[in-house]
């Protein structure tokens, strides 16, 4: 449940960021929160992902339950690209955030294999792992309801 705390700083930050330049239209509000999930949400992901992941490797992997080894920084460094891949999205928007939006997708499909697979492998329903599930799907519906408010965003070759 740790993303659901990102997620809530991300809508803090974006109402901060409203009340001090203007709430404007419907469009406008939605860019923001969007600008401030991949920036926030996406950007913390990344550099959170890279610390426990590369810096802290051996120990995340023996408390996840993982074997370890060097599979673990390469995740670390894809969660990187992901917190660059958001904080870009503060100079970069249209089809580059059409982007971010797949890689949170891909990202969002690892969690929901992830969780499934240990409810699997228990052979019983984990309430943590269905909440994780229920987290991830209303996330995904969430940035893509912003990214059709806000427009522009799903324009390919314009």
């Amino acid at each position: 449940m740790f993303f659901m705390l990102l997620w809530i700083v991300a809508i803090i930050s974006a109402v901060v960021h409203l009340a001090l330049t203007g709430w404007g239209d419907p469009a406008h509000i939605c860019e923001i929160l969007l600008t401030h999930q991949f920036v926030v949400t996406f950007g913390l992901v990344g550099i959170i992902g890279a610390v426990v992941n590369i810096a802290k490797a051996d120990k995340t992997a023996k408390k996840l339950g993982w074997p370890g080894g060097p599979f673990q920084v390469k995740y670390g460094f894809s969660q990187i690209c992901l917190g660059i891949m958001g904080i870009m999205c503060i100079w970069f928007h249209g089809t580059f955030w059409l982007g971010a939006m797949v890689v949170m997708y891909m990202y969002g499909i690892s969690g929901l294999w992830s969780h499934t697979a240990l409810m699997l492998k228990a052979k019983k329903i984990l309430p943590y792992e269905v909440g994780n599930i229920i987290m991830d799907l209303a996330y995904q519906a969430f940035i893509t309801v912003l990214s059709v408010i806000c427009g522009g965003v799903w324009v390919i070759g314009g």
